[in-house]
């Protein structure tokens, strides 16, 4: 007899649903007056609040975690506004939002070495547009990564010449009201773990096939601007 394997319970999909659960049976059993709650849409920052909590309990190392905790934060804000336990305007947080994201960057800055020997001036890269416009062409043939920062803004990065030796590179991004460009030759393939806020991360480029080439790992945060990578 063969026993029928069974997928592992997701605790973050479990906890979201449950509270969309109760917060939809309330409204269910308030408009058939089976309860009275005055306005029962004053809960509903609790979508949120579900949304960000399921992306927090995701396993550690999983993208979405920084946007799951922005998301608690504001509906739990707009929870306590809407009860009247807390009266301050919910733009009154931007500030917060500002020390979120330097703490994010100081973090992201601080990430360990490299094992190995240390690579040339050539395999890497770092760029940093503010107030304007910056376009690099890569052509290194020990391409490892590196960073790319867009402020108010655009970044373009042009890799059809660069080569990846090892099995990936690491490419940091921040855009923040401004966008990135990146293109990249067929060979690689392209992994995305991105954190848009009120953003956005969109990957146009064709995959090769299962189990063939390099590939390119682009990392970082998009807030209110965007991230394009492409062949």
């Amino acid at each position: 007899m063969v026993e029928e394997l069974k997928a592992p319970r997701n605790a973050a999909r479990l906890f979201a649903g449950l509270v969309i659960l109760a917060l939809g049976a309330l409204a269910l059993l308030n408009n058939f007056d089976v309860i009275h709650i005055a306005n029962i849409w004053r809960f509903w920052p609790l979508v949120l609040i579900a949304v960000g909590m399921a992306k927090m309990l995701r396993p550690q190392g999983t993208p979405g975690r920084f946007a799951g905790a922005m998301f608690a934060i504001v509906g739990l804000w707009l929870l306590l506004q809407n009860i009247g336990v807390w009266h301050y305007s919910l733009w009154n947080l931007w500030p917060a939002l500002v020390v979120l994201v330097g703490v994010r960057l100081i973090w992201g800055g601080m990430g360990r070495s490299p094992i190995g020997p240390p690579p040339d001036e050539k395999s890497g890269l770092s760029t940093f547009s503010i107030l304007g416009g910056s376009e690099h062409h890569g052509s290194s043939t020990d391409f490892r990564g590196g960073d790319v920062t867009a402020i108010l803004g655009g970044a373009k990065l042009d890799l059809r010449q660069a080569v990846i030796k090892g099995q990936e590179a690491i490419l940091d991004v921040f855009a923040m009201w401004g966008g990135i460009e990146i293109i990249v030759p067929r060979t690689w393939g392209v992994v995305v773990h991105g954190t848009p806020i009120l953003g956005g991360f969109e990957d146009k480029s064709e995959q090769p096939r299962e189990g063939g080439g390099p590939r390119l790992i682009v990392r970082g945060t998009a807030i209110m601007g965007g991230v394009e990578i492409k062949n």
